[in-house]
């Protein structure tokens, strides 16, 4: 996460994590099968875990979980981060595609699963009257989808950790009340 994939040398990884070589190649057999479990760890366990609870409730209770969720991924993010130094997430994912092109697969995978997910909760809640429904259902669905890839194309550019850290939920949040019937 410091590095690019290109840059880290396998002698670097046994000297950072402290294994011997047999050690090393006990669990895996190159770097590239270490770069794909890192991946499949933090790219695709963290990130499926916002969104695999079920809602329940309201909308706004679904956000309110969500964003509960999304913060509990953002902690065990920056204890990695506190450890090792500053991670460019966004690097780490591209290198993840270049290097895994089944990688963007499962990320579309997860799109849809979101996707079907977001359209649950809108069209229950536009049923039972929480939000309005004119606006079509596909259109809110995507305006919450991406509200946290925006701010966090923003942190990346500016760096500002309270940003970061408040804006879905205020940017959720006032989506909400525009919507609320």
């Amino acid at each position: 996460m410091e590095k690019s994939y290109k840059a880290v040398t396998l002698k670097d990884i046994i000297r950072e994590t402290g294994l011997s070589n047999g050690a090393f190649y006990h669990y895996f057999s190159n770097k590239q099968e270490l770069f794909k479990e890192v991946v499949s760890s933090h790219l695709f366990r963290l990130s499926r875990r916002v969104y695999e609870h079920s809602p329940k409730g309201s909308l706004w209770e679904f956000l309110q979980d969500t964003l509960e969720e999304m913060k509990k991924v953002q902690s065990e993010l920056q204890k990695f981060v506190a450890i090792r130094g500053r991670m460019n997430f966004l690097s780490f994912m591209f290198e993840a595609f270049r290097q895994f092109p089944e990688a963007q697969n499962k990320v579309r995978e997860m799109q849809k699963m979101e996707f079907a997910l977001w359209t649950r909760v809108i069209d229950r809640a536009k049923a039972s009257g929480e939000i309005r429904g004119e606006l079509p259902t596909e259109l809110i669905v995507h305006i919450f989808m991406y509200v946290p890839d925006g701010i966090y194309m923003d942190f990346l550019v500016d760096l500002n950790q309270e940003k970061y850290e408040i804006g879905p939920k205020r940017l959720w949040e006032g989506i909400y009340k525009m919507l609320e019937a």
